[in-house]
């Protein structure tokens, strides 16, 4: 399957997507987003309020994505030391919280999505910074990470997950974060469709 990742001058990779995986995206979007109130209960339980009060704001589509990724993260890591640990499918929950400054429709997130095949990490940041009206959203949207650490850390919320939530696109090291190796994987593996 072709991978359809781009990388900048620099090196820096833009997110992460196959065709398949957007595909994905794009029918589970389309459907019903299910608002499961077992789920809204699992999720304040394990966030802080802060960072309850982001989530809270993210689309029915970004808080399905990030209920899904989170439960997978809890199950990869129920048989290892961290089986238990709130913390790491708390970040999976942020991962995507800076999607809410962009306020792209899905359509438009197909269209951000394929600019970013075409566009570096720099000129996303430069357009988020100075560029105005949709260059500006989609901007937001290619460096949504960075976006997301910046209002947890602003918001109170704990620097594990924004720290996860800043580097989760690729473009920064995760080993710079001092994060145990099988929690990292577990996150990134977890973050699919």
């Amino acid at each position: 399957m072709a991978s359809f990742r781009h990388f900048d001058e620099s090196g820096n990779p833009l997110p992460r997507a196959t065709f398949r995986t957007l595909v994905g995206r794009a029918i589970i979007a389309l459907g019903k987003v299910p608002n499961d109130p077992a789920d809204q209960t699992w999720v304040r339980s394990i966030l802080t309020p802060a960072e309850f009060d982001l989530w809270a704001r993210q689309s029915g589509y970004d808080r399905g994505h990030a209920v899904r990724v989170a439960r997978r993260v809890q199950r990869r890591l129920a048989p290892t030391v961290y089986g238990g640990d709130t913390l790491w499918p708390s970040a999976a929950l942020m991962h995507d919280v800076g999607k809410i400054q962009s306020n792209l429709s899905m359509h438009e997130r197909v269209i951000a999505t394929l600019a970013s095949k075409a566009v570096g990490v720099a000129t996303a940041r430069r357009w988020a910074c100075s560029a105005a009206g949709a260059k500006r959203r989609i901007g937001i949207y290619l460096i949504h990470g960075e976006i997301g650490a910046s209002m947890i850390r602003a918001a109170g919320g704990r620097e594990e997950v924004a720290a996860w939530t800043e580097v989760h696109q690729g473009y920064q090291s995760v080993a710079r974060l001092g994060m145990p190796s099988i929690v990292v994987e577990a996150l990134l593996e977890s973050d699919v469709a």
